[in-house]
């Protein structure tokens, strides 16, 4: 039933012009902020962040956020039809960063990003300039559901990897030179991730590009991507990453996780109101006897 609403809905919005999707995603994001959507988490989350900010900078940051996601909602479907129309490169631009993309496409390696405006258009735009990238993806628990979106992800030229399949998968792609990249600014359960700094509070941040990092010597960049309302397109960033090698591959892969949280955390700051804040961040804490947040 889920994924027979989902095809329906994602008709939808491939029949609308891209100006009528866009506004429809934006009622989306007010309806989620008239329902106060995750509310608390967002609240929790940027009073986290931003001490110092008042409540009505707050409520304003929720609902710009909300409309954000509401505007993911309405492009992912369409994101197949601005690549086969080659649209996508009116779309989607690469601000900066072009050379170390070449360089990339070249050597293979890994590209971090994060939850940051709509992150599926920078797959594909990233994919759709080198020609080519690879994908980490959690499976979705319902497999119909599941399949609608890989492919969509996969005919708008990005391979997917799952984050269960076996390790040989990731260093064969890597050994292909191809571009591995990973969304690497969510809650980590203990076992995946290493408590580094983010916003002065220490968050359980995924590890598993970093150790690749440590081992191998691969390449590693950090994109992140934003939208301007006022010609609504998308704008890449793509920026180098650097970290100090430790004396251990743990400690190095340490100060590679702190290094690209850093720049999520930098990215953030620039376009607050285009981040995930409805994500439960901090949920993990480093021991039993700290409060829970959520």
């Amino acid at each position: 039933m889920l994924d027979k609403l989902i095809n329906l809905s994602f008709s939808y919005f491939r029949k609308l012009t891209r100006e009528k999707a866009l506004k429809k995603g934006q009622k989306i994001g007010n309806l989620l902020y008239f329902l106060n959507y995750r509310k608390d988490v967002v609240e929790k989350n940027l009073s986290i962040a931003f001490p110092d900010r008042d409540k009505t900078w707050r409520d304003y940051i929720r609902k710009k956020s909300l409309q954000n996601i509401g505007r993911i909602l309405a492009e992912f479907p369409r994101q197949l039809d601005y690549v086969k129309s080659g649209t996508i490169k009116d779309i989607v631009e690469i601000e900066k960063g072009t050379e170390l993309l070449e360089n990339i496409k070249k050597t293979g390696g890994i590209i971090v990003t994060g939850h940051i405006s709509n992150w599926e258009m920078c797959g594909v735009g990233i994919s759709y300039y080198i020609k080519g990238l690879t994908s980490l993806a959690y499976r979705q628990r319902n497999e119909k559901v599941n399949r609608i979106i890989t492919e969509i992800r996969e005919k708008s030229g990005i391979k997917i990897i799952y984050h269960d399949q076996p390790l040989k998968y990731f260093l064969n792609a890597l050994k292909n030179k191809e571009v591995i990249s990973f969304l690497v600014d969510q809650n980590a359960l203990r076992h995946r991730g290493y408590f580094v700094d983010f916003f002065g509070l220490k968050a359980s941040t995924v590890n598993f590009p970093a150790k690749l990092v440590a081992k191998y010597d691969v390449p590693i960049l950090f994109a992140y991507i934003y939208f301007n309302e006022e010609n609504t397109k998308y704008y890449i960033n793509v920026e180098s990453i650097d970290y100090q090698k430790g004396s251990t591959e743990e400690e190095t892969a340490y100060n590679v996780t702190q290094a690209y949280t850093k720049k999520v955390e930098e990215a953030v700051k620039k376009h607050t109101d285009q981040y995930l804040w409805v994500h439960k961040r901090w949920k993990t804490r480093e021991n039993e006897e700290l409060e829970k947040i959520y």
